[in-house]
């Protein structure tokens, strides 16, 4: 046998061996390309879901921030009309739910304001 013929048949039976090599890699990488591109969509779609949340968390602080400040602006007036509401009407009701939550009731009527003349 020829030298270069058996060098040949070696040379050829060595890339058809590394083709075989190459295509099972080829298919490993793809099967691992189509793992990773599925776990970027699993991710994508938890960030749209945090996303979400974030958005439901903002909405819900705006309505506490509403609340205390419509809580700041008109709780007091309110607890003032009740604390006379209790004494001119002399409701011990009232009057020991507000002494309850610390609010005074100040048992001495207002005074008239005078016009000047």
């Amino acid at each position: 046998m020829n030298p270069f013929s058996l060098l040949s048949s070696v040379a050829g039976t060595l890339c058809v061996l590394l083709s075989a090599i190459l295509y099972l890699k080829s298919s490993s990488v793809q099967k691992l390309g189509a793992d990773v591109q599925k776990r970027q969509q699993e991710v994508q779609a938890e960030q749209q879901e945090v996303q979400l949340q974030r958005e439901e968390y903002q909405t819900q602080q705006q309505r506490i921030d509403a609340g205390v400040k419509l809580q700041q602006q008109i709780g007091p007036a309110v607890l003032q009309d009740l604390g006379l509401l209790a004494r001119d009407n002399k409701n011990e009701k009232i009057r020991k739910l507000l002494e309850k939550y610390g609010v005074k009731v100040n048992d001495a009527p207002a005074t008239p304001k005078r016009n000047k003349s």
